[in-house]
């Protein structure tokens, strides 16, 4: 160390073996504390040893590079990495809003309180049946629309087109709610076909959300058919059954399901617009 009128300051040699990393990590620590408060070593440093200094800078920002432009993956992207899904693909889905642990935490929460409900009274079916059917709807309404995707913007200006961004969320959506809600049907008093009568009724009426967002926007859409299934389920009950999850109903769930996916085709061009 040297010293002056001013204080003391760090000797070239010291700076150059802490330029070139070839300090003890005492040493190190001593001259970078010392850096942080003194000007004149700073452009001593700066002056003297930019050359050596210049790989492990380069070094550094290389590092924090990669960081920024690598994020931390999160289990849903994870996941689908590990399933084969393309990795700008798997970005866009796990942005989805209801593939978050805080949706999900709702759905599952709702669904256990069906099972309870089911557990508990003869009639509690019928709750869980009223409910699952939906659940996926309401999934679909958040995962792609400007008043409830934080990412919607990004999505549109991802190079994709937005029916290829709804179809891949929605795809996500209808599966892990599925699962969800095929696992608390299994949990019910009910087995065999009772457990997963439900999903065709889910498909087609996920369907027709989709298929209304060509028109009107995914919560707007989301919200006319759980309104629309409501009143199904209200006037097809009979005594502890839901006469709509019949053989009947579910060819009539079909067709709703055939016909929502190619109104949904033809207005692809429409979405993202809304």
């Amino acid at each position: 160390m040297s010293t002056d009128s001013a204080g003391w300051h760090v000797d070239r040699a010291t700076l150059d073996g802490y330029a070139t990393a070839t300090l003890d990590m005492a040493q190190a620590a001593s001259v970078e504390a010392h850096l942080l408060r003194c000007a004149t070593c700073r452009d001593s440093i700066a002056e003297g040893a930019a050359p050596s200094l210049a790989p492990r800078l380069d070094q550094v920002w290389a590092g924090i590079v990669d960081r920024v432009d690598a994020p931390r993956l999160s289990v849903v992207e994870r996941l689908l990495r590990l399933l084969g899904v393309p990795a700008a693909e798997a970005r866009i889905v796990a942005a989805t809003s209801s593939l978050r642990l805080p949706w999900l935490g709702a759905t599952a929460a709702a669904l256990a309180f069906a099972v309870v409900a089911a557990r508990a009274d003869a009639n509690g079916m019928l709750f869980f049946l009223s409910l699952a059917p939906i659940t996926p709807v309401l999934s679909v309404a958040v995962a792609f629309g400007a008043r409830t995707d934080p990412t919607y913007e990004i999505g549109l200006a991802a190079p994709y087109s937005a029916f290829r961004v709804l179809l891949l969320r929605a795809a996500a959506v209808i599966v892990s709610t599925s699962v969800l809600a095929l696992a608390a049907g299994s949990l019910t008093p009910s087995r065999g076909l009772s457990v997963a009568v439900w999903l065709l009724p889910a498909l087609g009426l996920t369907l027709l959300t989709l298929a209304l967002s060509g028109w009107f926007d995914s919560v707007t859409s989301a919200a006319v058919v759980a309104a629309g299934w409501l009143v199904v389920v209200v006037t097809t009950v009979e005594g502890d059954r839901l006469t709509a999850l019949g053989p009947i109903g579910q060819l009539c769930f079909l067709v709703l399901a055939l016909g929502s996916a190619a109104v949904l085709v033809r207005r692809r061009d429409r979405l993202g617009r809304i």
